[in-house]
């Protein structure tokens, strides 16, 4: 795509709070691409971007995603039919929902709803991933009290209870919200963390937890080639069950999770995008966990071992011609420190979690990661203004909290590196 093509077809950047969606700004600035971004409140990190050509405060999309989207199409209208790239479950399931109005004034960077659909309700993931003989943990669906009861007993204990669908909308109360795996390891909280997710109308399903290393397989697809593939591995996450990944490494494409996702993303037909994440059992097998359809958080880690996703997504969307990425830097190291904080925070205070060290083998790893290579999520050296806003923040907020901490007569917190 020449520089005047780019400089013709701009880019609107949702979801600013995001790590993914300053990495995507960054990438497509860096580009020659007219990037604008929104987000739902003002002052998101992004917004202070020196790529970021425009800011825009959108309706909150949890609490009105009518208003969301409508917001949405203004704003397209006016930048000129950009191309629309969104990394947020309640955006996306927002826009899903009026993708044809949407479609009329933006290339919207998703995949056709057929496998959109599929990929993100866990439970056809995982059909379609039996069908192709991709190994599942040993799980079920349920529905009551007592199928939970009956998964329980058959799966053993702990179990993780996982929402089949991740944006609790429909049903869930005046606001949506983002349902989240959880572990639990008596049949009551099984019952509770159950009863949570039925009742926010997102289904639940409950699988066995495994001990082994979590992996995921980024692939960028489209008219029937597999364009970029990326692995990497996620040495701490934060929550520490499954959340986004705080520290992680690129490795090399597994052999055997590697051709399997790209069969994966063949079966579904899920163009663009994906990330398919993996956990490994004791022995090493590696199980399908989900896919993320959308730009995933610790997407920066690619564009700095040299595959740029988000630069191929919006050319994709753009129905520009792409050109194959072969190869990558293994051992690239990424780390997002406000998450690695909580990681620490929560290995302190739940020491029986099972993916969790003991809290003095959990601060010398945190503290030991600091003398390691490694890149930090949100700083950039060419673009440092997000960097000091966080940082800003921080320094504003830490009198504060330390003085709550004093008057319950506690230490005071590690300062959180990032907005929440």
């Amino acid at each position: 795509m020449t520089d005047a093509a780019r400089e013709s077809r701009p880019a609107l950047v949702l979801d600013a709070d995001l790590r993914q969606s300053l990495v995507t700004v960054r990438s497509l600035g860096r580009a020659g691409v007219k990037v604008h971004a929104a987000e739902t409140h003002d002052g998101a990190p992004t917004f202070a971007s020196r790529w970021c050509a425009s800011s825009t405060v959108l309706p909150d999309v949890a609490l009105d995603p009518e208003r969301f989207v409508a917001s949405v199409c203004e704003l397209c209208e006016s930048i000129g039919r950009p191309v629309l790239i969104t990394s947020h479950d309640g955006s996306i399931e927002a826009l899903r929902e009026h993708r044809a109005r949407v479609e009329a004034v933006a290339s919207l960077a998703l995949a056709p709803e057929r496998a959109l659909a599929l990929a993100i309700d866990k439970r056809t993931t995982l059909a379609a991933a039996e069908r192709i003989g991709l190994a599942i943990p040993p799980g079920t669906s349920v529905s009551d009290r007592e199928s939970t009861l009956a998964a329980v007993e058959r799966i053993g204990l702990p179990v993780v209870v996982k929402p089949a669908i991740s944006w609790a909308g429909a049903g869930a109360g005046p606001a949506a919200w983002r349902a989240a795996p959880t572990l639990a390891r008596t049949r009551e909280q099984a019952l509770e963390q159950t009863a949570v997710l039925l009742e926010g109308g997102v289904g639940a399903l409950l699988q066995r937890w495994l001990p082994g290393a979590r992996e995921a397989v980024s692939v960028l697809y489209a008219d029937g080639t597999i364009w970029a593939t990326f692995a990497q591995r996620a040495e701490r996450m934060y929550p520490v069950l499954g959340g986004s990944s705080v520290l992680r490494s690129s490795i090399p494409v597994p052999e055997d999770i590697g051709p399997a996702s790209e069969a994966l993303i063949r079966e579904l037909g899920l163009e663009g995008y994906a990330e398919i994440e993996y956990r490994r059992d004791a022995e090493g097998r590696a199980y399908l966990m989900e896919i993320n359809s959308r730009l995933s958080a610790s997407v920066e880690i690619a564009v700095r071992a040299g595959v740029d996703f988000p630069l191929l997504l919006y050319e994709w969307a753009a129905g520009e011609p792409l050109q194959a990425v072969r190869g990558y830097l293994s051992g690239r190291r990424m780390r997002h420190l406000k998450g690695d904080v909580g990681w620490l925070k929560e290995a302190v205070r739940d020491p029986g979690h099972p993916d969790a060290p003991s809290p003095a083998v959990a601060a010398a790893r945190f503290l030991g990661a600091f003398a390691r290579p490694s890149g930090y999520d949100w700083f950039d050296r060419a673009d440092p203004a997000p960097a000091a806003l966080i940082a800003s923040r921080v320094a504003r907020a830490l009198p504060g909290r330390l003085l709550r901490k004093l008057r319950r007569g506690g230490a005071p917190a590690v300062p959180s590196q990032e907005p929440a």
